[in-house]
Protein backbone atom coordinates (compact mmCIF):
# COMPACT_ATOMS: atom_id res chain seq x y z
CA UNK A 1 0.00 0.00 0.00
CA UNK A 2 1.07 3.76 -0.13
CA UNK A 3 1.85 5.86 3.15
CA UNK A 4 3.32 8.43 4.42
CA UNK A 5 6.47 7.71 6.10
CA UNK A 6 9.28 9.90 8.14
CA UNK A 7 13.13 10.02 7.26
CA UNK A 8 13.91 12.63 9.52
CA UNK A 9 13.61 16.28 10.54
CA UNK A 10 11.67 18.11 7.29
CA UNK A 11 11.62 14.73 4.99
CA UNK A 12 8.25 13.08 4.87
CA UNK A 13 7.54 10.86 1.49
CA UNK A 14 5.04 8.68 0.00
CA UNK A 15 6.31 5.17 -0.56
CA UNK A 16 4.87 1.65 -0.83
CA UNK A 17 4.87 0.08 2.37
CA UNK A 18 3.93 -3.80 3.48
CA UNK A 19 -0.11 -3.85 4.37
CA UNK A 20 -1.43 -3.91 7.81
CA UNK A 21 -2.50 -7.51 9.49
CA UNK A 22 -4.47 -8.19 12.21
CA UNK A 23 -1.91 -9.01 14.25
CA UNK A 24 -4.32 -9.01 17.87
CA UNK A 25 -8.32 -10.76 17.64
CA UNK A 26 -9.44 -6.97 19.42
CA UNK A 27 -7.99 -5.40 16.09
CA UNK A 28 -9.10 -3.69 12.44
CA UNK A 29 -8.57 -3.04 9.42
CA UNK A 30 -9.17 0.68 8.17
CA UNK A 31 -9.14 1.10 4.45
CA UNK A 32 -8.85 4.91 4.93
CA UNK A 33 -10.71 7.03 2.75
CA UNK A 34 -9.96 10.59 4.17
CA UNK A 35 -6.46 11.42 6.59
CA UNK A 36 -5.30 15.01 7.76
CA UNK A 37 -2.08 16.60 8.94
CA UNK A 38 -2.38 17.62 12.99
CA UNK A 39 -0.94 20.30 14.04
CA UNK A 40 0.69 18.04 16.37
CA UNK A 41 2.18 16.26 13.18
CA UNK A 42 4.57 19.21 13.33
CA UNK A 43 6.39 18.32 16.10
CA UNK A 44 7.09 14.29 13.82
CA UNK A 45 8.02 16.36 11.17
CA UNK A 46 10.67 18.82 13.07
CA UNK A 47 12.13 15.81 14.70
CA UNK A 48 11.02 16.97 18.32
CA UNK A 49 9.11 13.90 19.36
CA UNK A 50 11.65 11.03 20.60
CA UNK A 51 11.57 7.41 18.86
CA UNK A 52 10.37 7.66 15.60
CA UNK A 53 12.32 5.54 13.44
CA UNK A 54 13.23 5.86 9.74
CA UNK A 55 10.40 4.56 7.70
CA UNK A 56 7.32 4.80 10.23
CA UNK A 57 4.19 5.46 9.13
CA UNK A 58 2.65 8.42 10.00
CA UNK A 59 -0.66 10.33 10.84
CA UNK A 60 -3.61 9.54 13.43
CA UNK A 61 -6.69 11.45 11.90
CA UNK A 62 -8.65 9.34 9.69
CA UNK A 63 -12.08 7.96 8.04
CA UNK A 64 -12.97 4.78 6.64
CA UNK A 65 -14.23 1.58 5.68
CA UNK A 66 -13.75 -1.46 8.14
CA UNK A 67 -11.77 -3.74 5.89
CA UNK A 68 -11.73 -6.65 8.27
CA UNK A 69 -11.91 -7.39 11.75
CA UNK A 70 -10.33 -9.84 14.61
CA UNK A 71 -12.16 -12.40 16.35
CA UNK A 72 -13.45 -10.20 19.64
CA UNK A 73 -14.39 -7.48 17.65
CA UNK A 74 -18.06 -7.03 17.97
CA UNK A 75 -19.38 -3.63 17.13
CA UNK A 76 -18.19 -3.42 13.96
CA UNK A 77 -18.02 -5.49 10.65
CA UNK A 78 -16.74 -5.28 6.97
CA UNK A 79 -18.17 -1.88 5.09
CA UNK A 80 -19.28 -0.07 8.23
CA UNK A 81 -18.07 3.65 7.93
CA UNK A 82 -15.89 4.67 10.77
CA UNK A 83 -13.96 7.72 12.59
CA UNK A 84 -11.21 6.33 14.96
CA UNK A 85 -9.64 8.16 17.75
CA UNK A 86 -5.93 9.04 17.45
CA UNK A 87 -5.04 7.49 20.55
CA UNK A 88 -6.06 3.98 20.60
CA UNK A 89 -7.80 2.27 24.59
CA UNK A 90 -8.53 -1.06 25.73
CA UNK A 91 -11.74 0.13 27.31
CA UNK A 92 -10.87 -2.81 30.32
CA UNK A 93 -7.70 -1.54 32.41
CA UNK A 94 -8.21 0.49 35.89
CA UNK A 95 -7.36 4.21 34.10
CA UNK A 96 -10.43 3.22 30.96
CA UNK A 97 -12.79 1.85 33.74
CA UNK A 98 -11.96 5.35 35.59
CA UNK A 99 -13.48 7.14 31.88
CA UNK A 100 -9.56 8.00 31.33
CA UNK A 101 -9.20 6.33 28.19
CA UNK A 102 -5.86 8.88 27.60
CA UNK A 103 -4.64 7.02 30.27
CA UNK A 104 -4.87 3.52 29.24
CA UNK A 105 -2.27 1.33 30.59
CA UNK A 106 -2.45 -0.51 27.20
CA UNK A 107 -2.57 2.59 25.15
CA UNK A 108 -0.41 4.33 22.15
CA UNK A 109 -1.04 7.31 19.53
CA UNK A 110 -1.39 6.28 16.20
CA UNK A 111 1.95 6.88 14.01
CA UNK A 112 3.62 8.78 16.88
CA UNK A 113 6.29 6.71 17.77
CA UNK A 114 8.22 3.99 20.06
CA UNK A 115 7.19 6.01 23.06
CA UNK A 116 4.04 5.91 22.16
CA UNK A 117 3.21 2.53 21.71
CA UNK A 118 5.17 1.92 18.21
CA UNK A 119 1.75 2.13 16.07
CA UNK A 120 2.17 2.54 12.44
CA UNK A 121 0.16 5.38 11.56
CA UNK A 122 -3.04 6.12 9.16
CA UNK A 123 -1.75 8.68 6.49
CA UNK A 124 -1.84 5.67 4.00
CA UNK A 125 -4.29 3.92 2.26
CA UNK A 126 -5.01 0.98 5.27
CA UNK A 127 -5.04 0.81 8.59
CA UNK A 128 -4.56 -1.56 11.86
CA UNK A 129 -6.86 0.41 14.85
CA UNK A 130 -5.97 -1.74 18.13
CA UNK A 131 -8.76 -2.02 20.32
CA UNK A 132 -11.39 -1.49 17.46
CA UNK A 133 -14.62 -2.00 19.91
CA UNK A 134 -13.22 0.91 21.74
CA UNK A 135 -11.03 2.95 19.63
CA UNK A 136 -13.86 3.71 16.79
CA UNK A 137 -17.04 4.76 15.50
CA UNK A 138 -19.49 4.62 13.06
CA UNK A 139 -19.87 7.42 11.26
CA UNK A 140 -23.62 8.93 12.14
CA UNK A 141 -26.12 8.46 9.14
CA UNK A 142 -25.51 12.10 6.96
CA UNK A 143 -22.12 13.13 7.72
CA UNK A 144 -19.29 13.16 5.30
CA UNK A 145 -15.85 11.95 6.13
CA UNK A 146 -14.76 15.62 6.69
CA UNK A 147 -17.81 16.30 8.95
CA UNK A 148 -16.91 13.28 10.84
CA UNK A 149 -13.32 13.12 11.02
CA UNK A 150 -12.51 15.70 13.52
CA UNK A 151 -14.56 14.06 16.37
CA UNK A 152 -11.29 11.56 16.28
CA UNK A 153 -9.14 14.39 17.35
CA UNK A 154 -8.69 18.26 17.69
CA UNK A 155 -12.69 18.72 17.54
CA UNK A 156 -13.07 16.47 20.97
CA UNK A 157 -9.37 17.87 21.82
CA UNK A 158 -11.01 21.54 21.94
CA UNK A 159 -14.20 20.07 23.38
CA UNK A 160 -12.79 18.38 25.69
CA UNK A 161 -10.73 21.08 27.50
CA UNK A 162 -13.60 23.29 27.75
CA UNK A 163 -15.12 20.57 29.50
CA UNK A 164 -12.42 20.46 31.79
CA UNK A 165 -12.27 23.98 32.06
CA UNK A 166 -15.61 23.64 34.04
CA UNK A 167 -17.45 26.44 31.55
CA UNK A 168 -21.08 26.97 32.78
CA UNK A 169 -23.50 28.36 30.52
CA UNK A 170 -23.53 32.13 31.08
CA UNK A 171 -19.35 32.51 31.83
CA UNK A 172 -17.10 33.78 29.27
CA UNK A 173 -14.29 32.17 27.52
CA UNK A 174 -10.84 33.29 25.92
CA UNK A 175 -9.52 31.24 23.58
CA UNK A 176 -5.29 31.69 23.03
CA UNK A 177 -4.77 30.65 19.34
CA UNK A 178 -7.07 30.02 16.88
CA UNK A 179 -5.69 27.49 14.42
CA UNK A 180 -7.69 24.55 13.48
CA UNK A 181 -7.74 23.58 17.54
CA UNK A 182 -8.66 27.28 18.26
CA UNK A 183 -11.85 27.18 16.76
CA UNK A 184 -12.95 24.07 17.67
CA UNK A 185 -12.36 25.48 20.97
CA UNK A 186 -14.18 28.59 19.87
CA UNK A 187 -17.06 26.42 18.68
CA UNK A 188 -17.45 24.25 21.18
CA UNK A 189 -17.48 26.89 24.31
CA UNK A 190 -20.41 28.49 22.24
CA UNK A 191 -22.38 25.29 21.96
CA UNK A 192 -21.89 24.93 25.63
CA UNK A 193 -23.21 28.11 26.26
CA UNK A 194 -20.73 30.44 26.52
CA UNK A 195 -21.80 33.99 26.71
CA UNK A 196 -19.02 35.68 24.98
CA UNK A 197 -15.73 34.30 23.40
CA UNK A 198 -13.06 35.86 23.19
CA UNK A 199 -10.34 35.02 20.36
CA UNK A 200 -7.08 35.62 20.34
CA UNK A 201 -4.21 35.11 17.48
CA UNK A 202 -1.43 37.00 15.89
CA UNK A 203 -3.03 36.22 12.48
CA UNK A 204 -5.86 38.63 11.99
CA UNK A 205 -7.61 36.04 8.94
CA UNK A 206 -7.91 33.34 12.10
CA UNK A 207 -9.53 36.31 14.47
CA UNK A 208 -11.80 37.21 11.16
CA UNK A 209 -12.79 33.40 11.14
CA UNK A 210 -13.88 32.96 14.61
CA UNK A 211 -15.73 36.50 14.50
CA UNK A 212 -17.96 34.80 11.95
CA UNK A 213 -18.67 31.91 14.14
CA UNK A 214 -19.54 34.29 17.03
CA UNK A 215 -16.80 35.45 19.10
CA UNK A 216 -15.19 38.21 19.92
CA UNK A 217 -12.08 38.99 18.00
CA UNK A 218 -8.91 39.95 19.50
CA UNK A 219 -6.41 40.18 16.74
CA UNK A 220 -2.94 40.08 18.86
CA UNK A 221 -0.84 41.72 16.09
CA UNK A 222 -2.53 44.81 16.26
CA UNK A 223 -3.53 45.35 19.66
CA UNK A 224 -2.31 45.18 23.86
CA UNK A 225 -4.34 42.10 24.39
CA UNK A 226 -3.71 43.12 28.08
CA UNK A 227 -5.76 46.19 27.83
CA UNK A 228 -8.51 45.19 25.58
CA UNK A 229 -9.28 42.01 27.56
CA UNK A 230 -9.91 44.67 30.47
CA UNK A 231 -11.54 46.50 28.36
CA UNK A 232 -13.95 44.21 27.09
CA UNK A 233 -14.28 42.48 30.53
CA UNK A 234 -14.31 45.57 32.80
CA UNK A 235 -11.27 44.51 34.19
CA UNK A 236 -11.76 41.23 35.29
CA UNK A 237 -10.67 38.66 33.00
CA UNK A 238 -12.54 35.64 31.38
CA UNK A 239 -14.14 33.16 33.44
CA UNK A 240 -11.77 30.14 31.73
CA UNK A 241 -8.95 30.69 29.26
CA UNK A 242 -8.74 27.50 26.53
CA UNK A 243 -4.23 27.66 25.62
CA UNK A 244 -4.38 26.17 22.19
CA UNK A 245 -1.05 26.68 20.95
CA UNK A 246 0.92 24.70 23.31
CA UNK A 247 4.05 26.47 25.47
CA UNK A 248 5.38 28.67 27.92
CA UNK A 249 4.65 32.01 26.43
CA UNK A 250 0.80 31.89 25.85
CA UNK A 251 0.88 29.71 29.35
CA UNK A 252 2.23 32.88 31.10
CA UNK A 253 -0.41 35.01 29.19
CA UNK A 254 -3.14 32.31 29.85
CA UNK A 255 -2.35 33.08 33.70
CA UNK A 256 -2.76 37.03 32.92
CA UNK A 257 -5.90 36.74 31.77
CA UNK A 258 -8.33 34.40 32.92
CA UNK A 259 -10.58 36.12 36.18
CA UNK A 260 -9.72 35.24 40.44
CA UNK A 261 -11.42 31.76 41.07
CA UNK A 262 -11.18 31.05 36.96
CA UNK A 263 -9.51 27.83 35.21
CA UNK A 264 -6.99 27.80 33.17
CA UNK A 265 -7.19 25.25 30.51
CA UNK A 266 -4.36 23.91 28.44
CA UNK A 267 -4.37 21.61 25.20
CA UNK A 268 -1.73 22.88 22.73
CA UNK A 269 0.91 20.67 22.67
CA UNK A 270 4.07 21.52 23.21
CA UNK A 271 7.71 20.59 22.67
CA UNK A 272 8.73 22.01 26.41
CA UNK A 273 9.74 19.85 29.41
CA UNK A 274 9.05 23.29 31.40
CA UNK A 275 7.86 26.32 32.01
CA UNK A 276 7.65 29.02 34.70
CA UNK A 277 4.75 28.16 36.71
CA UNK A 278 2.80 31.65 38.21
CA UNK A 279 2.94 30.25 41.79
CA UNK A 280 2.16 33.33 43.99
CA UNK A 281 -0.62 34.42 40.78
CA UNK A 282 -2.41 31.20 41.11
CA UNK A 283 -2.58 31.40 44.96
CA UNK A 284 -3.71 34.84 45.20
CA UNK A 285 -6.07 34.50 42.67
CA UNK A 286 -6.99 30.90 42.89
CA UNK A 287 -6.43 30.35 39.77
CA UNK A 288 -7.20 26.12 38.73
CA UNK A 289 -4.93 25.05 36.15
CA UNK A 290 -5.73 22.19 33.61
CA UNK A 291 -3.16 20.09 31.26
CA UNK A 292 -3.15 16.93 29.69
CA UNK A 293 -3.77 14.68 26.57
CA UNK A 294 -7.07 14.61 24.80
CA UNK A 295 -9.50 12.11 26.38
CA UNK A 296 -11.05 11.58 22.66
CA UNK A 297 -12.89 8.01 23.97
CA UNK A 298 -14.42 9.93 26.39
CA UNK A 299 -16.52 12.82 24.43
CA UNK A 300 -16.02 11.61 20.53
CA UNK A 301 -19.95 10.58 20.94
CA UNK A 302 -20.83 14.11 21.99
CA UNK A 303 -19.09 15.94 19.34
CA UNK A 304 -20.84 13.77 16.86
CA UNK A 305 -23.59 14.60 17.75
CA UNK A 306 -22.99 18.51 18.14
CA UNK A 307 -21.86 18.38 14.41
CA UNK A 308 -24.58 16.00 13.10
CA UNK A 309 -27.08 18.24 14.77
CA UNK A 310 -25.42 21.64 13.50
CA UNK A 311 -23.91 23.06 16.11
CA UNK A 312 -20.44 22.70 15.24
CA UNK A 313 -19.11 22.72 11.83
CA UNK A 314 -15.77 21.76 11.79
CA UNK A 315 -14.90 22.37 7.78
CA UNK A 316 -14.73 25.94 8.14
CA UNK A 317 -11.03 25.23 9.32
CA UNK A 318 -10.09 23.47 5.71
CA UNK A 319 -7.85 25.44 3.35
CA UNK A 320 -6.23 22.56 1.33
CA UNK A 321 -7.95 19.36 -0.05
CA UNK A 322 -5.13 17.08 -1.35
CA UNK A 323 -4.67 13.42 -3.28
CA UNK A 324 -1.69 11.30 -0.94
CA UNK A 325 0.85 11.61 -3.06
CA UNK A 326 1.27 15.02 -2.24
CA UNK A 327 1.42 14.87 1.67
CA UNK A 328 4.15 16.20 1.25
CA UNK A 329 3.94 19.75 -0.31
CA UNK A 330 0.83 19.20 2.76
CA UNK A 331 3.38 18.99 5.07
CA UNK A 332 5.31 21.71 3.45
CA UNK A 333 2.33 24.37 3.04
CA UNK A 334 1.73 23.65 6.72
CA UNK A 335 4.79 23.88 7.96
CA UNK A 336 5.03 26.96 6.54
CA UNK A 337 1.41 28.88 7.71
CA UNK A 338 0.16 28.54 4.13
CA UNK A 339 -2.65 25.87 4.98
CA UNK A 340 -4.72 26.11 8.01
CA UNK A 341 -5.81 22.62 7.55
CA UNK A 342 -5.31 20.05 5.03
CA UNK A 343 -6.73 16.84 4.18
CA UNK A 344 -5.29 13.90 2.06
CA UNK A 345 -7.99 12.35 0.21
CA UNK A 346 -7.45 8.31 -0.53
Amino acid sequence: MKAVTFHGPGHVRVETVEDPRIQEPADAIVRVTTGAICGSDLHLYHGTIPGLLPGSVIGHEYVGVVEEVGAQVTAFRPGDRVVGAFHVACGKCGSCRRSLYNQCQHGGVLGYGVAFGNLQGTQAEYARIPYADYTLRKVPEGLSDEQALFSGDILTTAYGAVINSGLRPGESAAVIGCGPVGIMAVQSALSLGASRVYAIDLVKERTDLASQLGAVPVPSAEVNVMSKMNELTGGEGADVVIEAVGGSKTLQLAFQLVRGGGCVSAVGVTAEDTFSYPLMNSLTKDITFRIGLANIHRDIDATLSLVRGGRIDPTVVVSHRLPLDQAPEGYRLFDQRQANKVLLKL
